[in-house]
């Protein structure tokens, strides 16, 4: 049942006069994690000044509800992937700055055998639910429907199938890729995509065949390799897109991390971006400004779409009269300095 806790905006006065994170005042309060005494006491006494008449600190402390947040049961996926990492990050300080309690959990295709999602709905009270980076066909998801259990998808979704999502338009920001790349001259196009059976890779690879049709390229499946997202396979892939094909003329990554990748491969290779070749990648992180030329790549806009997260998962769970949420973020492509006209 829900109970009232500590509202975002004073968890975050709490922390800034504490000089600590949200995180750690969610966690003082609920009697969490291990802080040293003067921490834990500077935090309380702060968060006292808050509480109304007849209000306990216990029942400030309050959890409003246990979300389980399921990722992929990849190592290395939180280092190789700064963006996705940064998302997790922000997810789970926003809903324990209104007082959630969170639960990670990994899982695979056949998340019943492999990684620990499927122990984390036996073994906890799950009020609701978000797959982060489903995978194209996920079982997970087809189990929290049957059980009727709140969900979110994100950082992916199925565009052919009705579900619940809060998503960025992949699809769209890889299409407008394709269009961009046509516009500068370029016909021979290689793609450095993600792993094949992760929805967010499915879903810019399908923005890309898209653009394909409506602009009457031929499609070759020989130009598309796809990889985990990290740096090695930008690497590797764009080593041998260009050695087996060398009237490639752009690649196009589908992150950045693999963008860099790419960039180390063509230096090896003796060609100069953009007078020879042209790159682009998705994601804009902070370090795609300052590489040597800077990185062409897809902005997601900075939305909170950690609050929004938040708050239709909550309402999913609280209003029983909504029947899905649909909720779709645009991206934008930033111009820089590694894509030229052909």
């Amino acid at each position: 049942m829900r109970r009232k806790g500590v509202t975002s905006l004073k968890l975050k006065e709490i922390a800034a006069r504490a000089n600590v994170s949200i995180s750690t005042v969610s966690r003082i309060i609920n009697n969490q994690g291990n802080f040293s005494d003067d921490t834990r006491r500077k935090v309380m006494e702060i968060a006292k000044e808050y509480l109304k008449p007849g209000v306990t600190l216990s029942k400030v402390g309050g959890l409003a509800y246990t979300i389980a947040v399921f990722v992929p049961e990849v190592h290395d996926f939180v280092d190789n992937d700064p963006a996705s990492s940064a998302d997790l990050s922000h997810l789970k300080e926003e809903f324990e700055a209104n007082g959630h309690r969170f639960l990670m959990a990994t899982h695979s295709r056949d998340y019943r055998t492999s990684g620990s999602a499927y122990r984390t709905l036996l073994d906890n009270k799950v009020d609701a639910a978000i797959v982060f980076d489903p995978f194209v066909e996920d079982r997970l998801l087809d189990d929290l429907i049957e059980q009727g259990i709140p969900y979110l998808v994100t950082n992916g979704r199925r565009y052919d199938r009705v579900q619940n999502f809060v998503d960025y338009d992949n699809r769209k920001g890889a299409y407008e890729v394709i269009q961009y790349l046509h516009r500068l001259g370029h016909r021979s196009i290689g793609l450095i995509a993600g792993p094949e059976d992760h929805l967010v890779s499915q879903n810019r690879l399908d923005g890309c065949k898209d653009a394909f049709r409506d602009l009457g390229l031929a499609w070759c499946e020989d130009r598309v390799l796809a990889g985990a997202f990290d740096p090695s396979h930008g690497y590797r892939a764009a080593k041998r897109l260009i050695e087996q094909d060398g009237g490639i003329t752009a690649l196009f990554a589908f992150n950045d991390m693999m963008a860099f990748g790419a960039m180390k491969a063509l230096s090896e290779l003796k060609l100069n971006i953009p007078e020879h070749i042209s790159l682009i990648g998705f994601d804009d992180l902070k370090l795609s400004e300052y590489t040597i030329p800077p990185l062409t790549t897809v902005r997601r806009f900075r939305y909170d779409i950690s609050g929004l997260i938040v708050k239709m998962l909550t309402e999913l769970i609280a209003n029983k009269t909504i029947s899905e949420v649909n909720i779709s973020l645009k991206t934008e492509l930033i111009e820089r300095e590694s894509c030229r006209k052909r």
